[in-house]
């Protein structure tokens, strides 16, 4: 979450006319995240987060919000979107679509326990059962195809052994593509960060604007990969057996998905380290921005293609 659009009081005080929320008492910008603007919003009625969809026309916007309201309803941990006047889940600001969310109690955590490993392999099932059943199709806009685009993009900025390390995971995610796995609605960047705990226990799972169909597995992998590791990038063993007893509770991995694991895992790496580079050389310009360092999944990658035989869930 970041600023790139900035918005004037007088500006956010004519938008909120098509809510009923009340007038501002306050809004200051968020600079964590990277893909679209974040406002704290305060109202006579409560504490909201008010985003400017910066890369999203509004049906696609409006899938994803009308995915969260679905998930609330069905009464998974997520925000409620707030409806405008006439019924609307997103309207234009300064020519972009935008939507008023509900603000959650809680703070994401920084470092997990083998505590919170369990609770959000509880909650990473839970999702996939209730959001599997939401029709309407997501489109994944980090597929495999756009990491072969971006690979080419970036050709001309990174180093010879980055190159040989990205191509060498793109064969492998083109092998894990063929892997008849599992499907239904997957989160696929739920990272510390799109979770907020409250009193230790999770309160919310936030930013659903990369959720589309895909494979359960690969999102147990890009979980994995941010949740459940050492500090030098490896996977914890302790913190991912208890992911998966928390995960099974809500949902039994089928012995594919097990065997698979470690080619999910590569996979998740390879799209994070890619959008970190794209992100490093083709950066968006805002007033506040928050740029994720990509040695770090670098280093993540790089141990998922060498551990390839080592990681295994029992």
């Amino acid at each position: 979450m970041s600023v790139y659009t900035k918005i004037t009081k007088d500006a956010l005080t004519d938008h909120l006319r098509n809510y009923s929320i009340g007038k501002v008492k306050g809004f200051e910008g968020i600079s964590d995240g990277i893909e679209n603007t974040n406002y704290l919003l305060l109202t006579e009625k409560g504490e909201y987060i008010f985003t400017i969809f910066e890369n999203l026309d509004k049906e696609r916007v409006d899938e994803y919000l009308n995915f969260m309201n679905y998930l609330n309803n069905a009464d998974f941990r997520c925000a409620h979107v707030e409806l405008t006047n006439s019924n609307e889940l997103s309207i234009a600001v300064l020519n972009k679509p935008s939507a008023i969310i509900e603000k959650l109690e809680g703070k994401s955590i920084l470092d997990a326990d083998v505590n919170h490993c369990h609770q959000i392999g509880q909650l990473l099932s839970e999702f996939h059962n209730k959001g599997s059943s939401f029709s309407i199709s997501l489109k994944d806009s980090r597929d495999l195809q756009w990491k072969i685009n971006t690979n080419s993009k970036l050709s001309e900025a990174i180093t010879k052994s980055q190159k040989k390390l990205i191509e060498k995971a793109i064969e492998l995610n083109k092998s894990f593509e063929k892997i008849e796995l599992p499907v239904g609605k997957i989160h696929a960047d739920l990272f510390k960060d799109n979770v907020l705990f409250n009193n230790n226990r999770i309160s919310g799972m936030i930013d659903f604007y990369y959720s589309c169909d895909g494979s359960f597995l690969y999102d147990i992998g890009v979980v994995v990969n941010d949740w459940c590791i050492n500090k030098d990038g490896s996977v914890n063993q302790n913190k991912l057996v208890e992911f998966t007893n928390g995960y099974q509770k809500n949902r039994k991995l089928s012995n594919q998905e097990k065997d698979s694991f470690a080619k999910a895992l590569c996979s998740a790496a390879l799209r994070f380290y890619l959008s970190r580079l794209h992100d490093l050389h083709f950066p968006k310009i805002g007033e506040m921005t928050h740029i994720k360092d990509p040695s770090i999944f670098e280093n993540i990658l790089s141990d998922r293609i060498s551990a390839l035989d080592d990681y295994k869930i029992l």
